[in-house]
């Protein structure tokens, strides 16, 4: 009988036990219990950046040709040297002036010529003028000229006015050809200051900033190569890489003679290799990158850099450690510790994620408490207590609290 008594008394306290465990650890119970939470951190405010990193070198970010015309004349001399820094207006390279000075001169003694043909008209005109004045004081009478012929008794006889009328012809001839002259003498003034012009223009400025970085004095254009004095990034992407990259993604940039960072944008990302592809070697594929906010000359052409292009990025968004998530039945959760000092499950949207964050499109606000690594948690939901935190805890409230307080809070601890 007594054997029986234990049999049974063994069955119920089995029974009871399973059923507390059962309640304990079945997920929707509604048994109370209380969850210890020793791990937790709060979602938070942030930038997830996906991106990879690249070398490359710095270099000019543009260069410029001059050209030499020969239609202008030819070289006088070049007026800079390779390596010379250069400012928008800096004079580079003189045309020589001889041609220009021959034909001033050209110029100048056929205007000479004109303006002393123009004098001897004057003189022409004057002596006509004197003849005038005498043919008519004589014009009541006739006059008797004595002919060319060889016949000395021979004589022409001239009527009253003709004289005058003849001369006064010849003065409007002479003035008529003075106009002329003076109109050729007015063209070449013309000709020759626009060859005084030329002689200003031969010569060359720079229309930009940088520096002389090759000159070919044996006249095969360009004559002057000139590079910006602006920085940019010059490189090459591996084969992964390249697939990624797309103008105009942004990119952060350091070099190592200095700790700043330098923002820009991908210039060009060419899709064909640098050098011609070979099944045995790996392709690389150049690139370029323009740096923003770079004063002038402030990044020595050949520094190594090394480049950090951003291909995703989601700023300033709630943000999660991935330790925090929780997937079942292909949806994702977090456990939530609520200021009501209970646990709650939540289903959450994420985005992007990179290096262990992930970004919350909804579900958790920033500042909310997440319980990290809540696949150990006994459950999901229900109330909650952490450790106690020793810095935190003072003395005298304890000591104010009645005897009975003090042991109904003690046995609250332990039989949580």
């Amino acid at each position: 009988m007594k054997k029986i008594k234990k049999q049974v008394w063994l069955a119920a306290s089995a029974v009871v036990i399973a059923g507390n465990l059962y309640l304990t650890f079945k997920e929707d119970s509604k048994a109370a219990r209380t969850e210890w939470l020793t791990e937790w951190d709060r979602s938070e405010m942030g930038d997830v950046v996906e991106s990879f990193s690249a070398e490359g070198v710095v270099v000019p970010s543009d260069e410029y040709p001059v050209y030499f015309d020969s239609s202008r004349g030819s070289l006088e001399q070049v007026l800079v040297k390779e390596g010379d820094a250069i400012q928008p207006g800096t004079s580079l390279f003189e045309y020589s002036s001889s041609e220009v000075d021959d034909e001033i001169a050209r110029l100048t003694a056929e205007k000479d010529e004109a303006q002393q043909q123009i004098s001897l008209i004057d003189n022409q005109i004057s002596q006509l003028r004197v003849l005038l004045s005498q043919a008519e004081s004589e014009e009541s009478s006739n006059l008797e000229v004595p002919s060319s012929g060889d016949d000395e008794d021979s004589t022409t006889v001239i009527q009253s006015g003709d004289a005058s009328t003849s001369i006064e012809k010849d003065i409007l001839q002479q003035e008529t050809e003075k106009q002329k002259l003076q109109e050729q003498v007015k063209k070449f003034d013309t000709l020759i200051a626009a060859q005084e012009s030329k002689k200003s223009d031969l010569v060359v400025k720079s229309a930009n900033e940088g520096y002389v970085k090759e000159i070919d004095t044996s006249l095969n254009n360009p004559i002057l190569t000139i590079s910006s004095s602006v920085p940019a990034v010059q490189g090459v992407f591996d084969e992964k890489q390249v697939a990624l990259a797309e103008a105009g993604q942004r990119v952060e940039v350091t070099v190592d003679t200095t700790l700043e960072q330098f923002g820009g944008s991908l210039g060009t990302v060419s899709t064909y290799p640098e050098e011609e592809p070979t099944v045995k070697q790996k392709s690389l594929y150049p690139f370029s990158a323009q740096l923003s906010g770079v004063e002038a000359g402030s990044l020595y052409a050949g520094l190594k850099a090394n480049v950090q292009v951003v291909t995703e990025e989601q700023p300033d968004v709630v943000t999660i450690p991935n330790t925090a998530i929780l997937t079942k039945n292909k949806k994702t959760y977090v456990v939530v510790a609520t200021d009501r000092g209970r646990l709650e499950r939540r289903q959450i949207e994420t985005g992007l994620h990179v290096d262990g964050v992930y970004q919350v499109v909804s579900g958790v606000e920033d500042g909310e408490v997440i319980v990290i690594d809540p696949y150990s948690l006994v459950m999901k939901h229900g109330p909650f207590i952490t450790p106690i935190n020793a810095d935190h805890v003072k003395k005298k409230p304890w000591s104010e609290l009645s005897g009975t307080e003090k042991m109904k809070y003690a046995l609250m601890g332990f039989l949580s």
